[in-house]
């Protein structure tokens, strides 16, 4: 006869046994789409998007310690380069004035980075007219505050990260992380939605609601120009794959919806706003360093596709890696 302990412990050995199964089961889903994001990286620069956004080693702490900044960089006509090492700000240069996407950390760095670094390449800091924040974060919207009251720029961002912005939340310490030193949000002023486009002169950004990163992410396309010829950028704005469940799936979903939108839109540039995450740093070395040669940014329609399905692949190893609940 078979006592109570005997079945109890027969019984928690079979549920293990499951648990393992589930365990094995999800480990090797995540292997299967790390696998696939490494076979579509090959040995372009989306190496190194695999190996940081598949990774579970948070081995992208080590460039946010990174205090270095790089030169100001012309990577296309119409757009330059004014970020650091850990994060980037884009000027996005119109007939009409200059777009400027995202603005670093705090003020010191929107006067000493994004101020400096315009003048650098002949561009006016008083021309800004417009200030897109892709997501609620301070290291994306910390100099927003400063420029837009010395220029009288409007700033945009979606509603929920607005909320994020103004009301922000104690933000844990990371170990092995400097603390952030962000500045106050701007106030609040426009609201960006999803598919509006936002014209100024003769360049029009389209805003891509891509939640996952943050709850109102924007993602965005917008033309650039090679020695006068016209291609088509797309930004990816939420880098980073969240720690909750029902997030990295957003992520994932929000992923394949800009693959599709930048698809529609022949889109051959592919952007991070974070450039040490799809080796813009070193590619943009290589543009100062050898500007006659064929732009390093221009990598096609079906590269584009491949980087965006690289993000999927990575956030969807992370789905796999989570609890089921």
């Amino acid at each position: 006869m078979i006592n109570k302990k005997t079945l109890a412990l027969t019984t928690v050995s079979l549920l293990c046994l499951g648990c393992s199964a589930v365990a094995n089961t999800e480990q090797n889903l995540a292997q299967t789409h790390v696998d696939k994001a490494y076979a579509l990286a090959g040995d372009t620069f989306m190496r190194t998007t695999a190996e940081l956004q598949c990774s579970t080693d948070n081995r992208a702490m080590a460039f946010f310690k990174d205090k270095t900044v790089p030169p100001a960089t012309k990577i296309f006509d119409n757009l330059y380069y004014v970020g650091v090492t850990p994060v980037g700000a884009y000027a996005l240069q119109t007939s009409d004035g200059i777009i400027l996407i995202d603005a670093l950390n705090n003020t010191q760095e929107a006067q000493e980075v994004i101020e400096s670094g315009m003048l650098s390449v002949g561009l006016d800091p008083a021309d800004i007219k417009t200030i897109i924040v892709t997501h609620g974060h301070g290291d994306h919207y910390g100099g927003a505050k400063y420029l837009a009251e010395k220029y009288q720029a409007s700033v945009m961002m979606s509603e929920l990260d607005w909320d994020m912005a103004t009301n922000p939340a104690p933000r844990p310490a990371r170990p092995g992380m400097p603390a952030p030193n962000w500045s106050t949000a701007p106030d609040k002023d426009l609201v960006a939605t999803d598919g509006q486009e936002v014209t100024l002169g003769d360049t029009t950004v389209k805003i891509v609601f891509t939640p996952g990163h943050t709850p109102g992410t924007l993602s965005l396309i917008f033309p650039v120009t090679e020695n006068g010829a016209r291609h088509t950028a797309a930004l990816w704005g939420g880098t980073g794959i969240p720690k909750d469940k029902g997030l990295a799936q957003a992520y994932v979903n929000s992923a394949k919806k800009f693959a599709k939108l930048a698809k529609d839109m022949n889109v051959d540039v592919a952007l991070s706003n974070h450039a040490f995450v799809d080796d813009s740093l070193r590619r943009m070395a290589e543009l100062r360093a050898n500007p006659d040669k064929a732009n390093p940014f221009i990598i096609g329609q079906q590269m584009v596709q491949d980087y965006t399905q690289v993000i999927a692949e990575c956030a969807s190893a992370a789905v796999a890696r989570m609890p089921t609940e």
